[in-house]
């Protein structure tokens, strides 16, 4: 498995949240720019849960304890 792979997708998501997030804060006044940053809100969380739940356990142990403080 391609361990690096999997740190990158997590860091790519963070960085997309992150903007997101701010997106939300810059738009407040258009409501149809808003429910589409809420809904890539929820995708990427929703993504990032998976990810956790099902293939952060095949890492290696040591990885897997840098990617908890991270978070």
């Amino acid at each position: 498995m391609a361990y690096i792979y999997l740190l990158n997708l997590h860091e790519i998501i963070d960085k997309r949240l992150n903007e997101a997030k701010q997106g939300v804060d810059n738009v407040s006044n258009e409501p149809e720019k808003l429910r589409f940053l809420e809904g890539r809100i929820q995708a990427l969380s929703e993504f990032k849960e998976f990810l956790i739940d099902n293939l952060n356990v095949k890492l290696p142990r040591r990885i897997r304890k840098q990617l908890k403080g991270q978070h």
